[in-house]
């Protein structure tokens, strides 16, 4: 295993200040939406995927392997330029304005996790298929709870301007109910799916390691890890069969996006500190 490089920490802080920057300035319009504004946003957000993107191939080269996720650096990292990429994606081909406040300032703090937890705890995975399953589907669960996070603090945030009409003005309106509500669902459904083969690779690991040979140890069911993915699959559970029942649609599907996301990040901090006993 190679560690993590006083310059690679420092290249993925300046690319976490780039999207924590680029967050800022789309907020900026709020009250002073000009072209500065927009072309300085752009500007500082493609520097930090551009930075993100280059830790990457650095670190890559001198792990001297080109596969992803090989480290929890590389992993956080991955996960920041993912959601990064997202945004910038959307906002170029279906803009919705509102999304890069959400998700800039979660980049921005995988990055900064990545300098955090890669720098002071770096550790590897166990390089079988069943792992490279596991935490593709369980790391891609994540990135698609983030976005449905965001669409459904979005949809509560535009919700209420609808009922204070006072508060809304030009520049400050968000996409449709309709639309958030979708783009809500359907990261759901995208997240809950790769949740659950996240969950039943991870289980068939243990099933097939020796008794007790665990990273979690004889009470695996028990770790932070393990209850965490549950509360967060059992949430959005309750999310994904909303269309089916009027009653948590809206609002209240919204509320449980925010809440099951803000428990899928208590379970990654969780994962950071779980002791290795390979």
């Amino acid at each position: 295993m190679h560690n993590v490089s006083p310059g690679q920490v420092l290249v993925v802080v300046l690319a976490a200040a780039c999207f924590a920057a680029a967050a800022g300035l789309s907020l900026a319009r709020l009250w002073w939406d000009r072209p500065p504004l927009r072309v300085a946003g752009k500007a500082v957000a493609y520097a930090g995927l551009l930075a993100g993107l280059g830790v990457l191939v650095w670190h890559s080269a001198d792990r001297g392997t080109w596969l992803p996720l090989g480290d929890n650096f590389d992993t956080l990292v991955c996960l920041g330029v993912l959601l990064a990429g997202f945004v910038l994606y959307t906002q170029v081909h279906r803009p919705l304005r509102g999304l890069d406040w959400f998700l800039f300032p979660v980049a921005a703090g995988l990055l900064a996790a990545a300098a955090v937890f890669g720098r002071a705890k770096p550790h590897e995975y166990v390089d079988t298929a069943w792992s490279w399953a596991h935490r593709v589907t369980a790391y891609g669960g994540a990135v698609a709870f983030a976005v449905a996070g965001a669409g459904g603090l979005m949809y509560l945030v535009a919700s209420r301007r609808l009922k204070t009409s006072k508060l809304a003005g030009p520049g400050t309106a968000f996409g449709s109910l309709e639309r958030l509500e979708h783009l809500t669902l359907v990261a759901v459904v995208l997240g809950f799916a790769l949740l659950t083969v996240g969950a039943v690779t991870g289980l068939a690991k243990i099933a097939a390691a020796p008794h007790g040979d665990t990273q979690l140890g004889d009470r695996w069911y028990l770790s932070p890890k393990v209850l965490g993915a549950l509360g967060v699959w059992v949430v959005y559970a309750i999310v994904l069969h909303a269309p089916l029942n009027p009653s948590f649609r809206g609002r209240r599907a919204a509320v449980l996006s925010v809440v099951g996301f803000v428990l899928m990040v208590g379970t990654l901090v969780a994962t950071q500190f779980v002791p290795s006993r390979r």
